[in-house]
């Protein structure tokens, strides 16, 4: 077998290779035309054998697939080599004297001898290229499926080389070898498309990583050039300018040309092995999926709803959000018939959250009629609505021969029939089962005249299991629950007490059950029968992952079915510790730095496609979001482990993570290290490495190829810092790291980077968050490289002037707590595409004006501004207006975070003009005294979430407010409001969900209209001390979800144990909490 693939492979590699050379043809014979019919170019009277070797191109590309001693592609090389001498020749004589015309006459004579005789070599070559003609074969049929891995990863390679042969001051050979990259690149990319149809073999992981490394280096090596390039034409000038960039320009090219060698022979390798990385599948034969409709000889009932215990289900807080959600869209003021699919995996809660919705008091008011079916078909549901017609069809049916015409009227008929039955009234139907086609497009036709606001409610395991997407259509994904709701729905179906001791195991327990129903529901069932002993529960734990159980789907449908780019996402979950929670700002982050994210055209930033990228792989329940921010936002995440026990290896066999347990770490060691994360665990091969004293020198060059270090050593004290210093210096010393991109030591404490890191001039990601380092080492200004740098939660204070050289910066993370300052700007050097900057300090020396406020790209901006002595006043008064004025110009702002202090660290004032023109602004946040207290109305119509501090406002903005369309977070915290008196009006804040009141010290009386705040789930109310009781619109707020008052001794009083006047007003309220 093994002889058998490898004398077959390279034949239809060939054939492959073929129709790639041919692309490649075309467009050199696209160029040639373009040449020749260009009246600016001087074709040096070389037309004739131009037209011909045009015309035999073209009709060699025709002909079909070649086979041939010299390729097609580097007759095409030549080709354009021939088309950038004659393009250069033309613009060295535009603009050029009487004397350099004379000197490019005589020169043009020695090239056109030079190009006459390439030119023969080339109609020659073609000639034998046209005798070997014969016909054509397909090897298989790629899929038109657009393929988001080849646009993240490769075709920003590919551009960056195109870059390179569009550069008119390189060299030939230079250019040729680019060629050659770029043809190379654009072949890979298409035979991903063929690997996205057919899939990975088990070797394909590891050689997909080498493509990878082929691109990381090629990235790498281009990018370093064109940056020397650029820098050399800004920096140099004077009389020897021509002479240094001469000499420069043949030593880059030199280095460039070697790189690319080695590149090229990478890629040759790889090339030749890409056969081996694809599955081969049969050739599927069509099967007629119309089946005859089942014919019933005997009518059996399924089970009525009422059968089910309802009871049984948690009366916790588990499915909030998702009835929420799904009861918005159920009783929406729609007449149309609706349908909604509730999609998870098995054992995620379809079936439950289905029966809450169902049993749910407002669904009851809303829907006279309301039919549980627990099987998908057309019998099950018209058993249900129309069983007396349906059972009189039924037997009719019976009597008669069963032919195609037959089974045809007893479809229609049954359509009628619950057509009529539903015209008349509004139901909700519940389908509590798997959907075939056959039935959504029965269901469609029966229904889809409709307008009395029925609505039928799907639960399935899968997108391709529920209706098409449509305006009447929707799909609600499932996911995975949080650990808090994991925690509640635990201890309640454990029903028994936990003691102190055995609370320890929480994080366990949770880590174990990954966020899924059924596995806490399981294992709670498993304790409640064991002794309650920390040995006990501990044996319980370990043996739960023996089976894979309800987790069988989803590992099915990441081998099988999911798409390269969102498995190589996947794969970053491995790089941390198995019981971590992933914060998807730092995971988005990792994302970004390594190249993913990017797609074709950069319609979208980076950072926003792969929060997306995450998203999806939530909603496929491959991850379970382990807690939440306010706004509905991922803040940290994991990977169940069930899927680590299985992804952990895979991502091993890919070498795309190094394999810790026991490997030999050695000179001699071939294997590739890519990866590399310090879980200070003793087991690992790598510990001795890191925290070690002992160690040979040699043991470090085994870490060249890393190209992502990460530490998680959290270790109080000063011995992690040291270690990580000794570490890189080793490393460094050794010859390795010279790859890296990302470095993240993120909790590490005050960790101490040596002299040798400003060597690592490829670094992307820089994280020292929560370090608490206290200066930025001087060699920052030679990582121009970094697109992100995190300084929040360390105690540096000032950003090194060099920070304005990094062209590539995205995000700049500081911290405001300890003031970091920022220094005047360089001349001509910008932070050219900052999308973040965070915790960034203005105070009257600030470089405002010059500096700062040239930053125009910015989507996410926190700034504090603080006087540092009363007597600059009037100067910090000039510096927050010309932060107004920075504010007003950047028209893509999405989060602004803005604070304004005087020297004591009292809000002071804050400046501010309209922000009706920045239409993405989606989050606002102010502390400090509005000075133009009309800013209230003048928010722009996206706002989603506003916070208000010390803006001393004196007429109630609710009643301003209330008006923004897409409101659904409000925050009005200390001295935000002077008044004493607050109004809600009827129909304002229609999508406001969570509203917080605190610290409103003036505030006595509020009022809420009927119809107010009709979507209002929280409400907070805190230390408002003068506001004696509650406003009694808040019996009408059913949508109401969670009430919580802190140190609000006067409204407590009134509603404690159940009792007292306000009490009627809330008790419709799921969760009452009371702070003191």
């Amino acid at each position: 077998m093994e002889r058998f693939s490898k004398r077959q492979s390279p034949r239809i590699g060939s054939m492959v290779e073929v129709e790639e050379e041919r692309e490649i043809a075309l467009v050199t014979t696209w160029k040639l035309s373009n040449l020749m019919l260009h009246d600016s170019v001087s074709l040096l009277g070389l037309e004739d054998q131009l037209e011909c070797i045009d015309s035999k191109l073209r009709e060699i590309v025709h002909l079909g697939h070649l086979n041939w001693s010299k390729s097609l592609k580097e007759i095409a090389y030549d080709i354009e080599e021939v088309v950038d001498v004659l393009v250069i020749k033309a613009s060295q004589k535009i603009g050029a004297g009487i004397l350099m015309r004379c000197v490019l006459a005589f020169t043009d004579l020695i090239e056109k001898y030079k190009l006459c005789r390439k030119l023969e070599h080339i109609k020659v070559d073609l000639f034998e290229l046209r005798k070997l003609y014969f016909s054509r074969f397909a090897w298989w049929r790629l899929s038109k499926k657009d393929l988001d891995v080849g646009e993240t990863v490769i075709s920003p390679v590919i551009r960056r080389v195109t870059s390179i042969i569009s550069d008119g001051d390189v060299t030939p050979a230079v250019k040729k070898q680019a060629r050659w990259l770029r043809d190379e690149f654009i072949s890979l990319h298409g035979f991903l498309k063929a690997i996205e149809v057919n899939g990975l073999t088990e070797g394909g992981e590891a050689w997909m990583e080498e493509v990878y490394d082929a691109l990381r280096l090629a990235e790498d090596a281009i990018g370093l050039f064109l940056y020397e390039r650029e820098k050399l034409r800004r920096t140099w000038t004077g009389p020897l300018k021509n002479l240094a960039l001469a000499l420069r320009k043949f030593l880059s090219e030199r280095k460039l040309g070697k790189e690319m060698h080695k590149i090229k022979a990478k890629i040759q390798d790889i090339s030749v092995r890409k056969l081996s990385a694809i599955q081969r599948r049969p050739m599927r034969v069509p099967i007629d999926i119309v089946r005859p409709m089942r014919v019933p000889i005997d009518i059996v009932r399924p089970t009525p709803y009422n059968s089910f215990n309802v009871d049984e289900q948690p009366d916790i807080p588990i499915f909030d959000d998702d009835i929420d959600d799904i009861m918005e869209m159920l009783l929406r003021d729609d007449p149309n018939c609706l349908t909604i699919s509730i999609v998870g995996m098995r054992g995620i809660g379809k079936t439950s959250l289905a029966k809450l919705i169902f049993e749910n008091h407002a669904i009851i008011n809303h829907f006279p009629y309301r039919v549980w079916v627990p099987s998908a078909s057309m019998d099950s549901l018209l058993e249900q609505i129309a069983r007396e017609e349906y059972e009189m069809m039924a037997v009719k049916y019976k009597k008669r021969t069963s032919t195609s015409m037959d089974r045809n009227d007893f479809l229609y008929r049954s359509r009628q029939i619950l057509n009529a039955s539903l015209k008349s009234k509004k139901y909700l139907i519940v389908i509590d089962d798997e959907c075939r086609e056959s039935l959504w497009n029965e269901l469609g036709v029966a229904v889809g005249d409709l307008s009395n606001g029925t609505r039928i409610l799907f639960t399935a395991r899968k997108v391709g299991l529920t209706p098409q997407l449509s305006d009447r259509n929707f799909t609600y994904r499932l996911q995975l629950r949080s650990d808090d709701e994991s925690w509640a729905l635990f201890t309640h179906s454990l029903n028994k007490d936990i003691p102190l001791e055995l609370l320890k195991l929480r994080r366990e327990i949770l880590r174990r059950c990954g966020g899924l129903p059924l596995m806490i529901k399981e294992l709670a069932g498993l304790l409640s029968n064991k002794a309650a002993t920390t040995e006990e529960w501990s044996r319980v734990l370990e043996q739960l992952n023996q089976n894979e159980g309800p987790w069988y789907e989803i590992l099915y449908g990441i081998n099988r079915h999911l798409p390269l780019y969102l498995r190589r996402c996947l794969f970053y979950f491995v790089l941390f510790p198995e019981d971590f929670e992933v914060p998807a700002r730092r995971l988005i982050g990792l994302w970004v730095a390594e190249g993913l994210g990017r797609q074709k055209g950069d319609q979208e930033p980076p950072e926003c496609v792969s929060e997306k990228c995450l998203i999806e792989l939530v909603n496929q329940n491959m991850i379970q979001v382990t807690k939440k921010k306010m706004n509905g936002k991922i803040s940290r995440c994991r990977l169940p482990d069930a899927l680590r026990v299985h992804w952990l290896p895979k991502a091993r066999e890919a070498n795309f993570l190094q394999d810790n347990m026991g490997i030999n770490l050695s000179m001699n060691n071939t294997s590739l290290i890519r990866r590399l994360a310090d879980h200070l665990d003793h087991k690992d091969a790598s510990f001795d490495h890191i925290h070690g004293n002992r160690i040979s020198s040699s043991v470090y060059s085994s870490y060249r190829n890393v190209v992502s270090f990460l530490s998680f050593d959290t270790q109080e004290g000063s011995r992690a810092g040291e270690d990580v210093e000794n570490f890189l210096e080793r490393c460094i010393s050794s010859g390795s790291f010279y790859f890296l991109w990302v470095l993240d030591l993120e909790n590490v404490y005050k960790p101490k980077l040596p002299k040798a890191v400003g060597q690592l001039t490829r670094l992307r990601y820089l994280g020292l968050r929560s370090t608490y380092m206290e200066t930025l080492p001087v060699f920052i200004d030679k990582l121009l490289n970094l697109q992100s740098l995190d300084l929040k939660r360390t105690c540096i204070n000032t950003v090194p002037n060099s920070i304005w050289k990094m062209q590539n910066l995205r995000q700049l993370f500081l911290d405001e707590s300890f003031c970091i300052m920022f220094v005047p700007q360089q001349e001509d050097s910008s932070l050219v595409d900052l999308q973040t900057l965070w915790g960034a300090l203005v105070d009257e020396t600030s470089p405002v004006r010059n500096g700062l406020g040239r930053l125009s790209k910015l989507t996410k901006l926190g700034l504090k501004c603080k006087s540092s002595v009363s007597s600059q006043n009037e100067a910090m008064s000039s510096q927050l207006v010309a932060v107004a004025n920075w504010v007003t110009k950047m028209k893509h702002l999405q989060y602004l975070r803005l604070k304004s202090f005087d020297e004591s660290g009292l809000p002071w004032d804050l400046y501010l003009e309209s922000l009706l023109d920045h239409k993405d602004l989606c989050s606002l946040y102010l502390v400090g005294r509005l000075k133009n207290q009309h800013l209230v109305s003048e928010f722009p119509s996206n706002l989603i979430e506003l916070t208000l501090s010390a803006s001393e406002i004196a007429k109630d903005p609710m009643q301003t407010l209330d008006k923004l369309p897409n409101l659904r977070i409000l925050k009005l915290l200390s001295r935000s409001f002077t008044g004493k008196k607050m109004l809600s009006r009827s129909d304002g804040f229609a999508k406001l969900e969570i509203l917080k009141f605190w610290e409103l010290e003036a505030l006595e009386e509020w009022n809420v209209e009927e119809g107010a705040l009709c979507s209002l789930k929280d409400l907070e109310i805190r230390s408002c001390r003068n506001l004696k009781m509650l406003p009694d619109g808040l019996k009408l707020i059913r949508t109401l979800r969670e009430l919580k008052l802190t140190r609000q001794p006067e409204l407590s009083a009134r509603i404690r144990d159940n009792q007292g006047e306000d009490w009627n007003k809330i008790s419709h309220a799921r969760h009452i909490y009371i702070e003191d």
